[in-house]
């Protein structure tokens, strides 16, 4: 499911215009991301949580050079599934 598909499932869910509801899933979005940016971690209840961590530089091999190259540390986002998620998805 895609960003339309979700705007357009959470207005009908809703009521309120695909508008409205756009504007509330982008700055829903800006917020988590800030925080994320932030080295601000948040939990969503019957999902997850979500924090970001430095993974460290590593060696990997490129296949279209044929060689070993280092890729540099860079941040990354985790996501840890609730124990709720885990059980509605394993459930059936």
């Amino acid at each position: 499911m895609g960003k339309l598909e979700t705007i357009r499932q959470l207005s009908e869910r809703t009521g309120f215009t695909q508008q409205e509801t756009e504007r509330i899933y982008n700055r829903l979005v800006d917020i988590l991301s800030d925080h994320l940016a932030n080295d601000d971690g948040f939990t969503i209840p019957k999902l997850g949580s979500f924090h970001s961590r430095i993974r460290d530089s590593y060696q990997t091999y490129n296949p279209h050079y044929k060689g070993m190259i280092q890729l540099p540390k860079k941040k990354v986002v985790q996501f840890t599934q609730s124990t709720t998620l885990k059980d509605d998805l394993n459930e059936g």
